[in-house]
């Protein structure tokens, strides 16, 4: 997690894996009191944290304070749940208007339901088409009896995105 949240980079020379071998260091050193939560964790390549030793971050690399890192860091990861969170309702969202769209599909042409890859069809384009244009779109391939399967709706939602519609 250290070496991910840190992008697999050494905070002291910005070498890279797999250039380098990585390894977690300590920011405030176990032999002052430090602990091995990830919050005083950084990453560090091998030559880095050999040369480094005991010495306390702050004497190593000047102008960071780990205090300000930690609370960046814990700032960060609250920023991250909370994104998180808004991807989760959204995409609950998206899968409750198909499933309303599969059965307003099923209701109108008689079918008992849709493939899964038409389910997730619907999931992608309603992240980028409100759900009302795509049952518009449905009327419209209804109407033209192409009922088989959502290409014909597909291909509405392309002509109408062609025109400027959308």
């Amino acid at each position: 997690e250290v070496f991910k949240r840190d992008d697999f980079t050494c905070k002291y020379c910005g070498r890279k894996s797999p250039e380098v071998v990585l390894e977690c260091d300590h920011i405030v050193p176990l032999c002052e009191g430090g602990s091995s939560d990830p919050i005083n964790l950084t990453t560090a390549c091998w030559d880095c944290n050999r040369g480094k030793g005991g010495v306390p971050l702050a004497d190593v690399i000047t102008g960071e304070d780990p205090h300000d890192r930690a609370v960046m860091l814990l700032e960060r990861e609250r920023q991250l749940r909370e994104y998180n969170q808004v991807l989760a309702e959204s995409r609950e969202r998206r899968e409750h208007e198909a499933d309303q769209l599969i059965r307003f599909w099923c209701a109108a042409t008689g079918y008992g339901g849709v493939y899964p890859s038409e389910r997730h069809w619907l999931i992608y384009e309603l992240d980028r088409v409100p759900a009302e244009t795509i049952r518009k779109a449905m009327e419209v391939a209804m109407a033209r009896r192409k009922t088989e399967d959502f290409r014909y709706t597909s291909a509405v939602l392309g002509n109408w995105k062609n025109e400027g519609k959308l």
